[in-house]
């Protein structure tokens, strides 16, 4: 009887062994683990629209999925095409490539996933088209009539759990496009947000999806940067610097850094330089969605939005350091008030994980020893018990005053008991 069992657990172990695929599984679009999620579910839930099959079936998003067909229609009428045959075919073959490309098995049949795959795949690039030249608009489109849904599309499209492999993108770009242009300028609606400053499209680096190219575009230039220094310490050997307010007692002085990069800060001289950091309403999902991408990257890859989170958390304990980086020039406040930086901040640094080598290792060791010498560290206890407030600086005047007064009184005494000596004599 033992036998009979052992030999059928046997044969379902064997046939598992054979059915999994022997070529490793590199997926690059990921449900967000609990660990970030817990801080602010909504920062990694499309607003209105569901690209991909992770949001797939929301009541929130059905709204979209008959501007979706629509699109497709108007995109077939521009091309005088009357069959979205040779897409289907196209996305028939491509169709194992883009499910690899999803860390969880997506539960849709073969037909739902190609028509899935080609009508969000044609309303981004149509989105996107329609976006920089308005040529390729309806009269009656819905969309570009109202800011406020363009507003909640382009933040939907960076969302890391709603996205489409590249692959398809791309191919379907260049199974539409009806000029020279390359996709790389359909990216530059992506990185417009006010977050980050794009002077110039720089070229498209090769990413998984539309996250990943927003990604790598934004941090490129710091890279470059930071490949020329030496990074530093491992993580385990670096201690936390103080907050900005502790800093500028301790005679750090912070100022505006004209750096292209928004991650490049550097400490000179009791001086920290950092680039203007623009705080809105996007900001916590944006910095959220990026810090999700850098935690499921392999390897041992530089992560510069999460190291960058960090520091500015370091930075900022309290309104108090809000409004001290706001009044340098360093955090620039369309929240409202310092409290509400403090908390976005506050927030978006919770719960992360920097990289192996941090990128600011050198400036926090630097930093620390600053703080670290024995009269820096009277000087910011001397500042922050007596100048802190006025009335602590008077009455440190005033107990100045009477010490001054207490000793010119006792020295004026013995002088005066030293001549009367002398005439006595």
């Amino acid at each position: 009887m033992s036998e009979t069992k052992a030999c059928s657990v046997t044969i379902h172990i064997d046939q598992m062994l054979v059915a999994l695929s022997s070529a490793p599984l590199r997926p690059s679009i990921f449900r967000v683990s609990d660990q970030l999620r817990s801080i602010n579910q909504e920062a990694y839930d499309p607003q209105i629209i569901a690209i991909g099959p992770l949001h797939r079936g929301k009541d929130h998003l059905q709204d979209m999925e008959l501007h979706k067909v629509r699109f497709l229609k108007q995109l077939l009428r521009r091309r005088k095409e009357s069959s979205v045959e040779r897409y289907v075919t196209a996305m028939m073959d491509s169709i194992d490539e883009a499910r690899n490309c999803y860390a969880k098995a997506i539960q849709l049949k073969q037909d739902e996933f190609v028509e899935m795959l080609l009508l969000d795949g044609c309303f981004v690039i149509e989105f996107l088209r329609k976006f920089q030249d308005r040529k390729f608009c309806e009269e009656d489109d819905m969309i570009f009539q109202y800011g406020h849904i363009q507003s909640h599309l382009l933040h939907d499209l960076v969302v890391f759990e709603n996205q489409l492999p590249f692959v398809i993108v791309e191919l379907l770009f260049n199974m539409t496009k009806t000029d020279s242009k390359d996709i790389n300028y359909l990216m530059w609606p992506l990185l417009q947000n006010g977050i980050f400053q794009m002077p110039y499209l720089p070229e498209i680096p090769k990413a998984p999806h539309l996250l990943g190219i927003v990604h790598d575009i934004y941090c490129s230039s710091f890279a470059e940067i930071l490949s020329q220094i030496d990074c530093g310490e491992d993580t385990k050997n670096v201690a936390n610097i103080d907050s900005a307010v502790e800093l500028k007692e301790a005679g750090i002085k912070f100022k505006k850094s004209e750096a292209k990069s928004l991650f490049h800060i550097e400490f000179k001289n009791k001086t920290m330089s950092i680039p203007v950091w623009e705080i809105s309403d996007a900001t916590e999902s944006l910095f959220r969605n990026l810090i999700a991408y850098e935690y499921y990257l392999t390897g041992s890859h530089q992560k510069y939005v999460t190291d960058y989170v960090f520091f500015m958390h370091c930075l900022i304990h309290s309104p108090k350091d809000a409004k001290l980086l706001r009044r340098s020039g360093i955090i620039s406040n369309f929240l409202g008030g310092d409290e509400m930086v403090y908390q976005v901040i506050n927030q978006v640094g919770k719960n992360i994980l920097i990289s192996e080598k941090f990128s600011y290792s050198n400036i926090f060791h630097t930093v620390n020893h600053h703080c670290g010498r024995k009269r820096n560290r009277w000087m910011a206890k001397l500042r922050r018990n007596y100048f802190n407030s006025p009335w602590a600086f008077v009455s440190l005047l005033a107990a100045i005053a009477m010490l001054l007064l207490t000793v010119s009184q006792a020295t004026f005494a013995v002088l005066s008991y030293r001549h009367d000596l002398k005439r006595g004599s």
